[in-house]
This record gives structure tokens, sequence and C-alpha cells, in this order.
């Protein structure tokens, strides 16, 4: 059997009734009190990142093996017994709504040979060792950006109320017009899809905001030819980044834009007069904006955008970085700069 995905510290809240025996010295941990008793009594709240109906809808084959009471002779007390047992040895992967394995070998390529060659058995089995401690992503959905905007969330996912702030996203956060959320590619090709009714950012390029970084961006989008979904929210799709100024005690930010060079973003259910597009904070002269396709979709191109290639300054010129699909009607409009980003609205 193997328990690295056991939780100590999210067993005990979820289960709070066995501290008093532990501090009696009944038994000696929430770990011994779940190899003993809790496994074969069918308790599964071990870790924020296993869920009981993900993995048995995940793996179908193993319904007619878990316990019920139709079937109380089955040989697992629940999917999670299976998946301590074998299905995490066996590589088992469709485990929470907050892991997702094809995005965390893509998210960090460095992991796939180690896959490969069988010093890990899957993503997962890293992700549950390591990558929860380094704060690492597991799927589209920043966890950090919506636990940093939303305190409250943040409280109620430390006391074991929800696993994650996904989760929180999912069940409430994103019926919730008051909320703010992200979602992210990587520094390949993605589809990232919005999803909510709140103010939501889409990016494509790769974000990386562990350890406080000045440079959250991967690459920047060159090279990637990346597809975003918008939702039913207030979607912002993000064409350019920010990052902190230098010098003095309030440096301005600086934004530089995404998809310079070979790569442009698809816009996809861009909602006129509600969605906007973060753009660069650049003059109007400098960005070409055209109907394309028999006038059916829109195209952003720059026109003598100063960038710099390897740390050479240089202009950009007629380099496409977006396409909107079905808005070859739309024009741009500038809004106001606001706490966060300098935004542009299309409508």
């Amino acid at each position: 059997m193997n328990y690295d995905i056991f939780d100590e510290q999210y067993y005990l809240s979820q289960y709070p009734w066995l501290k008093p025996a532990i501090d009696a010295g009944i038994i000696k941990s929430g770990r011994e009190h779940f190899e003993k008793f809790g496994q074969a009594a069918g308790l599964t709240k071990i870790s924020r990142y296993f869920d009981e109906d993900t993995y048995l809808e995940g793996n179908p084959d193993l319904k007619p093996f878990v316990r019920t009471p139709n079937n109380p002779n089955a040989p697992f007390a629940t999917g999670l017994d299976h998946f301590i047992q074998f299905g995490y040895e066996e590589g088992r992967t469709r485990v929470s709504p907050d892991y997702d394995e094809a995005f965390y070998l893509k998210r960090y390529p460095i992991l796939a040979p180690l896959v490969e060659n069988g010093t890990f058995k899957s993503g997962f089995q890293h992700f549950v060792n390591f990558g929860v401690k380094e704060g690492l992503y597991a799927n589209t959905f920043v966890e950090r950006i919506y636990l940093d905007s939303n305190s409250d969330v943040a409280a109620a996912v430390r006391a074991g109320f929800f696993k994650t702030g996904g989760e929180h996203y999912r069940e409430f956060g994103q019926f919730e017009a008051d909320r703010r959320a992200a979602f992210m590619g990587t520094s390949g090709n993605d589809i990232v899809t919005s999803f909510g009714v709140g103010n939501v950012d889409i990016f494509g390029v790769q974000l990386d905001l562990s350890n406080d970084r000045t440079w959250p961006y991967g690459g920047g989008g060159s090279d990637e030819f990346d597809t975003l979904i918008g939702g039913s929210g207030r979607d912002r799709f993000m064409l350019a980044g920010t990052v902190r100024g230098i010098g003095g005690s309030r440096p301005t930010p600086n934004t530089f834009p995404f998809y310079i060079g070979p790569g442009f973003a698809t816009i996809r259910n861009f909602t006129q007069g509600q969605d906007s597009i973060q753009l660069p904070r650049i003059s109007l002269e400098q960005l070409l904006i055209f109907p394309i396709n028999n006038n059916q979709d829109l195209a952003i191109q720059t026109n003598g955008f100063p960038t710099s290639t390897n740390g050479i300054p240089t202009t950009s010129r007629l380099d496409t970085i977006a396409v909107i699909e079905g808005g070859g009607n739309l024009s741009l409009n500038l809004l106001a700069q606001d706490s966060f980003f300098q935004s542009s609205l299309i409508g």
C-alpha cells in the first residue's frame, strides 16, 4: 500500500473528533487512525487532491469492486481504498478536479522523461510528493490569484472548509459577480477556457507567481498559437503582461506585449460591451486593427511597436498578435487604467 497522498493536517481538519484521542494517547496520529481504522471504515477525506467521486467517474471499471449497500461484499471499501492499494502504483491520475495530468506534464516538461523511465509512476506522484509543497500548477485555474484576490476564500481553505480555491470557485465563486479569477496556459500551444460570471483574466502564456517573481511570464507567447475562450462573465483576454517597475519608492509598472514574433492568440466568445482585451501601454498608431476572413473576424497587428530580440532593441511591424473570431465589426475603445492592468475594450 502507498500512503504518499495522505495529508495529516487535512485529515484532522475533516475528522476533528480524532484530536482528543490523539491528545489522550489512544492513537498516535491521524495517519495511524486511517491505516488501522479509517481506510476500512470508508473515510476518504485524506488529501486536498483526492476526490472520491472524481476517481470513480474517471475509472468506471472500478465501480463493481467498490462496496455499496447493494454490493456489500465488494473487495474495496471505497475508490480511495483501491487507489492506495493499487491505483497510485498503476499511475491512475484522474483523482481530482484540481489536478490535470496532461497539463502538469506539459507545464513541467522536465518530468515527462522521468515518468517514461519509471522514476515517477506519474506526474501526480511528483505532484503529491513535491509539487504541492513547491506551489506548482496542476491545471489552468490559477489558485494563487484566486486566493490572493479573495481573502475570505483563502481563510476557508486554510480551515479545511474547502480543499482548494478551485473547489470554492466551482461550487460558489463562479456564480458570484464580485469574484476575480484567472486561467492560464503553458509555454506551448494551449486551449484555455474561462467560466464564471465575475472578472476573469485569460492567459494563453505561462504564469509563474511562485516566490514573488518579478518576471512571472514564461516566454511571453513567442512561437505559441493559443486559443482563449471566454465564458459568461467579464473576461479579459491577456495580450500583454505587467511587471514591476524599477527605481523609486513607487515605480510605475511596465507592460509588454505577448505573441511578438511567430504565434498569436485566437480569441473566441468575445462579448461586445462586456469583455476586454489587455494590450501593452502604447499608442493606437502602433497597432493595426482590421477585419479579415470576409469581414467575419478581426485581426490585431503591431505597427511600429518598439520591442527587443535577445536584448537588442528592434521594431515589430505587421506581426499578428491576435485574431478575434466573429469580431469583424468591432472597433477599439480605450478604458481607463484600473488598479491592476491598463485595459482596452473592443466593442
